[in-house]
């Protein structure tokens, strides 16, 4: 079939790509990587089931690291509230990442609210996988940075039965079992976790369980089904607001906002049906659902609101700057309710003529969320939405409607292989604010959004050694203001776009030696930033200037007999601002993109002896990064502007798993000497995390 007539059937449908786990032969799991990364013409990483076991990680942060280009603001000790940047990206609640499960959304409303807070829980995942670079463009909504996809366990072929008990310092306690049978026609599974862990800060600790089935199929004449559903629930001793620069000193880890609290219950389902329609065509499709709801309660803090100063109990001032007080004033409740539902029919399509050889992917999508979004203000630290005297403060009802159209197609002749692509967004978003700022106004405003993004790239050589260039343009979407003000006239966001091109190489030498060193460069435009960074009005977001990435992402691991070792090193040569961010902002051009480190490199080594006891010693460094856009060195007393200073952090891990036994026991120490470190100055000085050990037993059938 000639490209062009390929092309133009890829400009009407999309698709997402599947992969086979290696775990199970009965399993097809959703992946955004093909089998063979000979094809992909961008940065690609794979982190897997053997990598953990080196590993022993304690959570989720502690794996996310060892992928180049991603930097996390951790907030909490369980690796719920992760940061991720991509490139340098703003990485406030990975808003600017796409997060995916087996293929479906992770996030509690992609298009009007990606701001993350939860993360499938370790003990389930069979691997993860990082894409970036012009393949991008088949997955969305966020198609800038990069993308990670959480490939959760197959259903067994046989008996199932294992679990793991682990304790820890601080009273660190987590459980996690599994079951399930499968035979050649399909099967089923279960699995639970359940952690309790202590928080970073004083009486902080959070909770988080999960119960997930997971059930598959095949049938006659082609088909396979695969059911998932799960909950995961949240509940959280947890505070968003920091320290000032002299209590930061006094005692790093201290809080003075004990009352605040973060509840979290997720609800989802995901059903795929694949039909091998032919030797070389197959049609798969994805329907997914989801229902989140998270609270978080804060103590008031710099904010006048009304309410959150309270004469009658001796609140005098903002909390954030009096902390002595803050026990005495009341608080924020943020309860919000998401929900989402998609269907994504895939079509895959093998085909051969002369001496070339191709594969298309067109598929379709239609995503359809809502969102509730509130906010009270009470009269004492725990007040909550029901107590007297606790008034309304906003009220914003959002609903997005997306469809998306993408493809691509890969002609391959010998060792050289043409990737073209095309992604095309309609995305139509319904703004409700029914109360803003204490008053009900019942105003709505619609906005429209068509974005088409293409996408080329081209690999030449193998699996042992493959050369890739790509390009493609992305984008984010806009995200809906908090409340509309009908004396404005209404003014859409533009989304967020960009052009990105990646030039780079990877290789590998069997089972002993891969790398990949990627070059890259990305112009990001219509920067979308909250409107009082800009001098504009609260709950509100705008289009505020340009800025410019470029970097250097190197990977790589090598096996010498039982010994291995392990690097991912970003050099983000250039992150800064290319204009001036709106009338407020004047001067940025030029300056450093906040938390946006120029450095940071993974290190790990390891080996294993013949009588099964294994272990690893790694290192995590980030260089110095800017809190603020105006790239501030001098330290605010409210802590909130200064730099955030370079840190250096070891972690060890030990495992024993004798021959032929089926159980193995592991232990492992994260921030090994203690650091006292910055994670943030958002909304004041954050620390990281202190030294944490864990130990456990892991059986098997």
């Amino acid at each position: 079939m000639p490209l062009v007539l390929l092309m133009a059937a890829a400009a009407l449908t999309s698709g997402d790509i599947v992969v086979h786990s290696d775990v199970s032969p009965l399993i097809t799991v959703s992946g955004i990587l093909p089998a063979s990364l000979g094809d992909v013409a961008g940065s690609a990483q794979i982190i897997g089931a053997a990598d953990f076991d080196r590993m022993q990680p304690i959570t989720l942060k502690d794996v996310l690291r060892r992928a180049p280009g991603l930097q996390l603001i951790e907030e909490d000790a369980l690796g719920q509230k992760l940061n991720v940047s991509v490139r340098g990206l703003n990485a406030r609640r990975s808003g600017r990442t796409l997060l995916l499960e087996d293929g479906a959304p992770l996030q509690p409303a992609p298009y009007a609210d990606p701001s993350a807070h939860h993360y499938p829980p370790l003990d389930r995942l069979a691997r993860i996988e990082f894409r970036k670079g012009s393949g991008q463009i088949l997955f969305g909504p966020q198609s800038i940075g990069g993308m990670i996809n959480f490939i959760t366990a197959p259903v067994p072929h046989g008996l199932l039965l294992s679990g793991s008990a682990t304790t820890g310092g601080r009273s660190f306690a987590r459980v996690q079992l599994a079951a399930g049978q499968g035979s050649d026609s399909g099967g089923v599974r279960l699995d639970l976790v359940d952690t309790n862990s202590p928080g970073i800060r004083d009486a902080h600790r959070s909770r988080v369980g999960e119960i997930a089935f997971k059930a598959h199929a095949t049938f006659g004449f082609g088909h396979e089904l695969t059911l998932k559903a799960a909950y995961l629930a949240e509940r959280s001793r947890l505070t968003e607001s920091g320290l000032n620069e002299v209590r930061f000193a006094t005692d790093a880890y201290a809080n003075p906002f004990s009352n605040d609290d973060f509840v979290l219950d997720r609800r989802s389902g995901q059903i795929v049906h694949e039909w091998q329609l032919a030797r070389s065509t197959s049609l798969a499709t994805q329907v997914y659902y989801a229902d989140t709801f998270r609270a978080s309660y804060r103590q008031t803090d710099t904010s006048a609101d009304e309410m959150t100063a309270n004469p009658e109990t001796g609140c005098v001032g903002a909390a954030r700057t009096a902390y002595d007080t803050a026990a005495l004033c009341g608080n924020k409740m943020r309860p919000r309710r998401f929900r989402f539902w998609g269907i994504e029919p895939r079509l895959d399509f093998g085909y051969a003529f002369g001496g070339f050889s191709g594969a298309l992917q067109l598929g379709a999508r239609l995503h359809l969320e809502t969102s509730r979004r509130q906010r009270f203000n009470g009269l004492t630290p725990s007040a909550r939405e029901t107590s007297p005297g606790t008034l309304l403060r906003d009220d914003n009802i959002i609903a997005t409607d997306a469809v998306a159209l993408h493809a691509q197609n890969v002609l391959r002749y010998g060792r050289l292989s043409l990737s073209t692509g095309l992604r095309i967004e309609d995305i139509v978003t319904r703004n409700r604010a029914v109360v803003a700022n204490f008053i009900p106004i019942d105003v709505a405003a619609r906005s429209r959004q068509r974005i088409t993004m293409p996408g080329a790239g081209v690999t030449w050589g193998s699996d042992a050694l493959t050369f890739f260039i790509g390009i493609h343009r992305g984008f984010a979407p806009t995200r809906p203001d908090r409340d509309v003000d009908p004396l404005r006239i209404a003014s859409p966001v533009r989304p967020e776009r960009s052009t990105e091109i990646e030039l780079g190489l990877r290789g590998k030498s069997g089972d002993s030696m891969s790398f990949e060193a990627t070059v890259f460069n990305m112009a990001v435009g219509d920067l979308i930033v909250e409107g009082p960074l800009v001098g504009g009005r609260s709950g509100s977001f705008v289009n505020a200037g340009s800025a410019r990435h470029r970097g250097l992402e190197l990977s790589g691991r090598a096996a010498f007999g039982r010994a291995y070792a392990t690097v991912a090193y970003n050099w983000l040569a250039e992150a800064k601002f290319t204009s001036d961010v709106g009338d407020a902002a004047v001067g940025v051009r030029g300056n450093r993109i906040p938390y946006a480190p120029e450095h940071m490199i993974n290190f790990g080594v390891g080996g294993t002896t013949r009588f099964g006891v294994s272990g690893e010693i790694g290192v995590d460094y980030v260089s110095r990064q800017f809190a603020n856009a105006d790239n501030r060195t001098m330290i605010n007393p409210d802590g909130q502007s200064g730099p955030v200073p370079a840190r250096t952090l070891a972690r060890v891990a030990l495992r024993y798993a004798p021959p032929n036994v089926r159980w193995h026991i592991y232990a492992t120490v994260e921030n090994a000497f203690d650091n006292r470190f910055i994670s943030s100055r958002v909304d004041g000085l954050f620390a990281g995390q202190r030294r944490q050990w864990i130990a456990g037993i892991r059986l098997n059938t």
